[in-house]
């Protein structure tokens, strides 16, 4: 067998394997005497060569490599649907714990894709600063971990009831839907008051394929939705959005991987397209007070 001597200049494969017979190897410029030498043995054991193909004689490496040449991570593409189906199956399981349900799901989540997909995430740490995965989910899955990222904010109520003196709201933390459409991602949170029910609406202007926005995001100064509750709650309502998408984009890319100092990866942009939402990961940078 010979291998592809892919760091000697003036070797061109292609041209090798378009029609070229073996005993013209022999000739490539800038082949050394040794690798001559071995086409020469091969020569006189062959004999014949009309029906041999230099595919059958050289060893193509086509298995990407993991990490690119800025050291960020490259893996396998995982789609939105793979990581909610999975989401799905570990939100029903009956030992999920009555607190802090987010990290044990994304934990989980992230467990059974390494089986699922090896390949999918990284399997050493990630250099400081350097990308990890890419952790696309659909609008299904990214409602699911918004529901349990504002129940923790929520001190792990489904429901609860805020007061500033003079009014009170019920928020319903677990109902909270997300829509996601290009560049944008809608959060809708049900509350209810003194006969009133009602949907207040946050859209959050973030990334898309062709504005990349890192974690920059912007919202609207007051939620659409009825606007004596806007007008009232509107600043806790956006905190209360804008908190739980930050914290779930957190928790997944924190499961996803470490860095080179231990610590899990942080998000670092989101990127929204209709149906789904790509949470991107990367090491954290390190600051002169840290290495202290």
């Amino acid at each position: 067998m010979v291998r592809r001597p892919t760091s000697r200049p003036g070797f061109t494969p292609g041209a090798a394997v378009s029609g070229t017979r073996l005993r013209d190897l022999g000739r490539v410029p800038g082949a050394s005497a040794s690798f001559r030498r071995r086409f020469e043995n091969i020569l006189d054991e062959v004999g014949r060569l009309d029906d041999i193909r230099i595919d059958d004689l050289v060893i193509v490496r086509d298995k990407p490599p993991v990490f690119d040449d800025l050291g960020d991570f490259i893996g396998n593409i995982v789609k939105p649907n793979d990581l909610t189906e999975i989401l799905g199956s570990v939100i029903t399981r009956p030992d999920l714990p009555k607190t802090n349900q987010l990290d044990f799901v994304t934990t989980s989540l992230m467990d059974q894709l390494r089986k699922n997909l090896p390949d999918a995430l990284p399997k050493v740490p990630i250099k400081t600063g350097k990308k990890g995965a890419d952790l696309p989910v659909t609008t299904k899955g990214l409602t699911q971990l918004l529901q349990l990222a504002a129940v923790r904010i929520c001190e792990d109520q489904a429901s609860v009831i805020w007061d500033d003196g003079i009014n009170q709201l019920v928020v319903h933390a677990s109902q909270i839907q997300a829509t996601l459409t290009d560049g944008l991602v809608r959060v809708d949170i049900k509350v209810e008051a003194d006969k009133l029910r009602a949907t207040m609406q946050i859209p959050f202007a973030v990334g898309s394929e062709e504005r990349l926005t890192g974690l920059v995001m912007a919202t609207t100064d007051r939620p659409a939705g009825n606007p004596v509750v806007a007008q009232v709650w509107g600043e806790a309502l956006i905190a209360l959005a804008h908190g739980a998408l930050i914290s779930a984009s957190e928790s997944l890319a924190g499961a996803s991987g470490r860095d080179v100092q231990n610590q899990r990866l942080i998000p670092r942009a989101l990127t929204a397209r209709r149906g789904s939402l790509v949470v991107e990961s990367q090491a954290r940078f390190v600051f002169k007070e840290d290495l202290r």
